[in-house]
């Protein structure tokens, strides 16, 4: 009798197995999905708001950053191209654009602690973007440590928690996330000051 329970146990850890296999090979997929989505949705978005400018590409100084409907892209690879996983965006001096994906609650750990920054990537950092799947737009403990470390280098930053629910950080208020929702300020999120922490 006991060897048919032992069968039985081996046949399921092996289907679980198989199933696990899979759905590292599907996430794996989405992930270069989700990745590319933003990357197409970047070059469009950028492509036509520099169209008008007279400078070079490189040097425009806002190509997409603040784009809703990038955002917006930016928030359908999150949480529908992805099963609701973090993905983070990196606009570099010269308009690039780097893309990377993380957990449901985290992404960039080498980034955020200045590790293997994108190779190819030119500073200033122009803009960071960075979802919230979970559908909260605020800076997390470890956000403030990014845009603190990171502060001298990178003009401004977004987090998503939404569509239209976004918070908005910038180089000079080093010290305060401006959260809207709907086009609207929400709130004002302070850090650095005696009883105004997160």
């Amino acid at each position: 009798m006991g060897n048919g329970d032992e069968d039985l146990n081996e046949t399921n850890s092996i289907k679980q197995l198989e199933n696990e296999q899979e759905y590292a090979a599907s996430l794996a997929d989405a992930r270069i999905t989700a990745e590319n989505y933003v990357l197409d949705r970047f070059d469009v978005v950028s492509k036509m708001n520099a169209s008008s400018c007279a400078v070079p590409f490189e040097e425009v100084l806002d190509v997409a950053a603040h784009d809703l409907d990038f955002h917006s892209a930016i928030w359908e690879a999150s949480t529908v191209i992805l099963p609701n996983l973090e993905v983070q965006v990196v606009i570099d001096a010269h308009n690039k654009c780097y893309v990377t994906t993380g957990s449901a609650g985290y992404v960039g750990e080498e980034w955020e602690k200045g590790l293997n920054l994108p190779l190819g990537l030119r500073l200033p950092i122009r803009c960071w973007i960075h979802t919230h799947p979970f559908g909260s737009a605020y800076f997390s403990g470890t956000d403030i440590s990014t845009v603190t470390r990171f502060q001298p280098i990178m003009e401004q930053a977004y987090v998503l928690g939404g569509e239209g629910h976004y918070g908005f950080w910038e180089q000079s208020r080093p010290e305060e996330l401006d959260v809207y929702n709907e086009g609207s300020l929400d709130y004002t999120q302070r850090w650095g000051v005696m009883g105004e922490e997160e």
